[in-house]
């Protein structure tokens, strides 16, 4: 794999900043987008963004990395002695690869960036890491300056224009917040063609990786509790977190796991007492055309089963059909109250202890 230098492309009030890529014969553009307006922040002197968004596909096609320009000694050493084994371990058929960059930069600098930034979905994991960051005390260069609204493949079938729709519904809880809210658009969906749930991490932090003269701090809202993580084989990408997002660092941006300290429920419980969120959770997985949840999708009956355990699912009127849910729930519940998956158990073990009925729907079913 050869990763050429990038470049600015101006398109009227956005910006794309692009490098030539050739992998397995083929040559291709991998691009990231903004408004104009963070032309200035965009990091044209390293390529590490292209790295880190290339380095599992460089890993799946068994090819070392050929970077015609530089990239930050930080983030080469991580990759190199720690990350790709990690990756590899929860992608088994991934392959090591070796790294030769043009040059390695120390990234010695007068005036480090001071943004903090936060991916920012609408979903449980994105509220709580707002609420712990922005709305609740926290030490003031943690305290986040700048949400982020990336389209990396979390958008499934309802691909660009789902995100573009879901980018204008966020706006106007960012405009409340005043908060700003930076969209970044990108066709690395279309070049990797990996699995996203299992390199989510590594697609976002790309993206992150391109506004590193902005951003001094980047808080990943990670989904899973300590216990429940661990390095080794998984669908879910989120259990190497702990482990794997710090080592995406560079000098210049930090990259942080946040979230690990709580379980989804006590996240839950945090996100149910913030108003905002019953105008704004979005959470759902079988969204298309519309950047509504549906109501019956597995993820959307599990957070709406907890809100009903916690007595909070009625202020979600807004954002759930709650008649729908209501046909749902007694065949979800009845197909988790022997499940191991810890979310699940997690929702069994509050039910327990709200004294909430379960046997009932499990009888039924």
């Amino acid at each position: 794999m050869r990763i050429s230098a990038s470049s600015l492309i101006y398109d009227r009030q956005r910006v794309k900043i692009i490098a030539p890529i050739e992998f397995s014969g083929v040559k291709e553009y991998l691009w990231y987008e903004v408004d104009a307006e963070y032309a200035d922040f965009l990091t044209l002197e390293r390529l590490d963004a292209f790295l880190v968004g290339l380095i599992i596909l460089a890993m799946k096609h068994q090819e070392d990395i050929y970077i015609d320009g530089i990239i930050s000694e930080k983030l080469f050493y991580n990759l190199t002695n720690y990350l790709m084994k990690i990756l590899s371990l929860l992608i088994p058929s991934l392959h090591i690869v070796k790294i030769f960059p043009e040059k390695l930069d120390q990234e010695i600098q007068d005036q480090p960036s001071r943004g903090v930034a936060t991916g920012f979905s609408g979903g449980i994991d994105s509220f709580c890491t707002f609420i712990e960051h922005f709305i609740q005390h926290t030490p003031e260069s943690y305290r986040l300056t700048h949400l982020v609204f990336n389209n990396v493949g979390s958008h499934g079938q309802g691909g660009r224009e789902l995100f573009n729709k879901r980018y204008n519904k966020l706006l106007n809880f960012a405009q409340e917040q005043k908060i700003p809210l930076i969209k970044i658009d990108s066709n690395i969906d279309e070049i990797l063609q990996v699995d996203f749930r299992k390199t989510h991490g590594v697609r976002n932090i790309s993206a992150i990786l391109t506004l590193q003269k902005l951003f001094g701090k980047y808080l990943y809202a990670s989904a899973h509790k300590y216990e429940n993580c661990f390095i080794g084989e998984s669908q879910d990408g989120a259990v190497i977190d702990p482990a794997a997002i710090h080592l995406f660092s560079t000098k210049t941006t930090e990259c942080i796991s946040s979230g690990c300290q709580y379980s989804r429920v006590e996240k839950t419980i945090k996100v149910s007492i913030f108003e905002p969120s019953y105008r704004y959770l979005d959470i759902c997985v079988h969204a298309i055309d519309m950047p509504e949840n549906c109501s019956s999708c597995w993820k959307c009956v599990r957070t709406l089963i907890t809100l009903e355990i916690l007595g909070k699912h009625d202020c979600y009127r807004q954002v759930f059909d709650l008649n729908k849910f209501s046909r749902f729930k007694g065949e979800y519940i009845a197909s988790i109250v022997d499940s191991q998956k810890p979310l699940e158990k997690e929702v069994i073990h509050l039910a327990a202890e709200r004294n909430y009925s379960l046997s009932k729907f499990h009888n039924n079913y």
